[in-house]
């Protein structure tokens, strides 16, 4: 095991991203819901390779609005531009997810910043998470690491069955990752540099 801290973990997924070609916005999107994972004591790290590989073998979908379960939406790309779309819209929304443990780190994040009350349902109708007083509390007993068919929405009232929630605590600045994984997402990263040469000299102000 490895000690990186939140900054690192940020700055290593996004350039990660960006190796593999996926749009700069997306990578930032993704490289926030890793240091917000990070930061909550959540493991991640394996899922972003998993996305950077499915992505460039195209077998995920960018589209909020197309996505199936041969190729589920990659909410560790665009899990905030969903939560967003459906704050703003006040809509439920449904559809196919990979690696959902994003889509919570997105619906985290935009509770804090808005104080916007959402929750997640799974196809059964069974309550993932939700979120209140700039919280996410999430259902302990389902596996939020397979592709499933999911619904979000924003909520008034919730009729919670009898079902153990729990918060994600803010707890950590520097978080222990596995370092062959570790290594991996930074080798991908250094592909992001653009080699010494005549040309990159003249662009960088040389």
């Amino acid at each position: 095991m490895i000690s990186v801290s939140l900054n690192e973990i940020y700055s290593e997924t996004y350039k990660a991203l960006r190796s593999v070609k996926i749009e700069w916005s997306l990578a930032k999107d993704c490289a926030n819901k890793a240091k917000w994972l990070a930061q909550h004591d959540q493991y991640f790290l394996g899922s972003i390779l998993k996305t950077a590989d499915l992505y460039k073998n195209k077998e995920i979908s960018i589209s909020i609005n197309k996505n199936t379960s041969k190729k589920p939406l990659a909410t560790a790309l665009v899990g905030l531009l969903l939560v967003e779309y459906v704050s703003e819209k006040k809509i439920t929304w449904g559809g196919y997810v990979d690696s959902s443990k994003f889509l919570l780190a997105a619906m985290g994040i935009i509770a804090k910043e808005q104080q916007i009350n959402l929750i997640l349902e799974n196809e059964q109708k069974d309550i993932t998470a939700f979120t209140k007083d700039k919280a996410i509390y999430v259902n302990t007993n389902l596996d939020t690491n397979v592709p499933s068919y999911f619904f979000l929405r924003t909520y008034d009232f919730i009729k919670k069955k009898n079902t153990k929630f729990t918060s994600f605590k803010k707890n950590k600045d520097v978080t222990n990752l596995n370092d062959k994984c570790w290594e991996r997402l930074k080798s991908m990263a250094f592909e992001t540099y653009v080699p010494e040469s005549e040309t990159s000299k003249s662009g960088a102000g040389y």
